[in-house]
């Protein structure tokens, strides 16, 4: 990998010349060390006292610009400046950006890492300076805040190259319809490939979900002989004739069951995960069909729900099947 180049170093100016829109970080980034101490000022002239063995231990980028020779140190500039001797590295990102970082790399109270957008940036500055002390945090925060922004953290870890992240959030997105794949930031982090990638595992699983049924999805409410009514003579009426061809059999199967499947397959191209077929909302649309008296209104309810929650699990096996997206969200080399 190549190395990005090192922060401009320059040296304090005289209290006559510093800007004077220039201020200190504070705690815990005041404290100076002699012969230790680095200032890091932000691109809105921030300056934070670091010291320099925390940053070489985080970055390579820091370690391999302390490693360089020493230019001639600066005559000093007076007792009132207390920059006097220490180096001054200007780097453009801001204070906030700064302070996260930091704040990791120091042991005091971790920053918050509940907005997207300050992830965003900390991942940069990782790329920038060659961090990777902080993956597993990261990773943390970006599952963390993934319920509201789930597209977006497949973007950012499909960005980075943090592939079970992304591979996890993929997984997540087929609960949701592809119109949440609009997201104009979002877009802008994926490369070409990866969100080609992305469609091809998702229509990959909806095939699965929506045309593979197996016959162990119905076998607990299927029978090769017609029912015998256990209620009443209207209940005969629940059961109707049904082929199922692969392998090629004749079941007897409730009535409901056809059109249940039916919408059940339809909305599995869109959504293919196993909640989708167990959700309230669809399973109410089918309570009513499932009972033709009051005396089986709660044996259809009951056969319902353990025959949605059969194929839900049908379900989630087969798109466990289809192709893990780890391998190539990073790396339009590899190929699943």
């Amino acid at each position: 990998m190549s190395r990005p180049p090192s922060p401009a170093v320059s040296r304090p100016t005289s209290p006559t010349t510093q800007p004077s829109t220039t201020r200190d970080a504070g705690p815990p980034f005041n404290d100076i060390w002699p012969g230790l101490t680095v200032i890091l000022r932000s691109s809105d002239n921030v300056d934070f006292f670091v010291l320099k063995p925390v940053l070489a231990k985080v970055s390579i980028v820091f370690k391999d610009m302390f490693e360089l020779p020493e230019t001639p140190p600066v005559p000093p500039l007076g007792n009132d400046n207390p920059r006097d001797g220490l180096p001054l590295i200007e780097l453009t990102e801001d204070s906030s950006t700064l302070q996260i970082v930091l704040r990791l790399c120091y042991p005091v109270e971790n920053p918050d890492l509940s907005n997207l957008e300050d992830i965003r940036r900390f991942l940069e500055a990782c790329r920038k300076y060659m961090i990777e002390a902080f993956e597993e945090t990261i990773k943390d925060a970006l599952l963390q805040v993934a319920d509201t922004n789930l597209f977006s953290v497949f973007a950012l870890a499909s960005r980075y190259g943090l592939g079970d992240v992304a591979n996890e959030a993929a997984k997540r997105l087929l609960n949701l319809p592809t119109t949440v794949m609009s997201s104009k930031q979002a877009l802008k982090d994926l490369t070409g490939h990866q969100y080609h990638r992305l469609l091809v595992y998702r229509r990959e699983c909806a095939r699965r979900a929506s045309t593979e049924p197996q016959l162990m999805w119905f076998n607990a409410l299927s029978s090769p002989y017609q029912p015998s009514p256990t209620t009443s003579s209207s209940c005969r009426a629940q059961f109707h004739f049904y082929s199922v061809s692969s392998p090629r059999n004749f079941l007897w199967v409730p009535h409901w069951w056809t059109s249940y499947l039916h919408k059940a397959l339809e909305l599995l191209a869109d959504r293919p995960r196993g909640s989708t077929v167990t959700s309230t909302e669809l399973l109410e649309r089918f309570y009513k069909e499932t009972a033709f008296c009051l005396e089986c209104e709660d044996e259809g309810r009951a056969a319902l729900i353990k025959f949605s929650a059969a194929l839900a699990l049908e379900v989630e096996k087969v798109i466990a099947q289809a192709c893990i997206l780890s391998c190539v969200l990073c790396d339009a080399r590899v190929i699943c």
